[in-house]
């Protein structure tokens, strides 16, 4: 269990607690592990606890009457979920599954109302943290209405090279994840993306060098087409 109070230091809405705030955080807090495809909460339950992933990925699946899956967002080390409940009541309206081999604290809700009490800070970088959500939000509402999936996917190359060095006009990246999770939050099918991906290739923007791995070969053109 030593390990705990780590997983809570990689979030940043609980990095500006002193170390006396993150020790009583480590006990509060539990272990927990998931295997590839496990069921972490199921849509409906009532949000109890801050769910931070420490290793793996986690998947928001919204799932249909008609038996069709979405992944809503994915969540990998250091992001968490339920911080909606913090404010109020609240269920979980999507299943969180486990989308790879995964370790999770799970944080009570009361505990890190108590934390907020005590440590302004923490609230304040968790209203901080919701507005970029939202933000995020509102951005893939104008995507989905006004870009094509080939903007849509030049787009989101983009954003995965901002996390990345680049020491020049171009960049190699890594996707997180399957293509076919990509696919989804782009609103398109893994059939279409990978046309798009081929596409992009023959205009000689991208070279596919891996399972996951892009290099794209000027920043400036594929900016372009994210923005025409």
């Amino acid at each position: 269990m030593g390990g705990i109070p780590s997983c809570a230091a990689g979030v940043p809405i609980f990095q500006v607690l002193p170390a006396a705030g993150m020790d009583e955080l480590g006990q509060a807090m539990h272990h927990r592990h998931f295997a590839k495809g496990e069921l972490v909460v199921a849509a409906g339950q009532p949000v109890a606890h801050l769910v931070v992933v420490a290793h793996g990925r986690l998947k928001q699946v919204h799932v249909s009457a008609s038996g069709r899956e979405q992944v809503v967002r994915v969540l990998g080390p250091g992001d968490f979920l339920g911080e909606m409940a913090l404010f109020a009541p609240a269920v979980h309206e999507q299943d969180l599954v486990a989308a790879e081999e995964s370790d999770c604290c799970l944080v009570p809700r009361e505990a890190v109302q108590a934390l907020m009490r005590r440590h302004p800070d923490v609230a304040v970088r968790l209203v901080e943290s919701l507005a970029q959500r939202l933000a995020e939000a509102e951005q893939l509402i104008v995507d989905l209405g006004l870009r094509d999936v080939g903007q849509r996917l030049a787009a989101e190359l983009l954003r995965v090279a901002r996390g990345e060095a680049v020491g020049g006009p171009g960049a190699r990246v890594t996707i997180d994840g399957p293509w076919s999770e990509l696919a989804v939050r782009l609103g398109t099918t893994p059939e279409s993306l990978s046309r798009r991906l081929k596409a992009l290739a023959a205009q000689g923007l991208i070279t596919q060098a891996g399972a996951r791995t892009v290099i794209i070969h000027d920043l400036g053109r594929l900016r372009r087409l994210a923005e025409s």
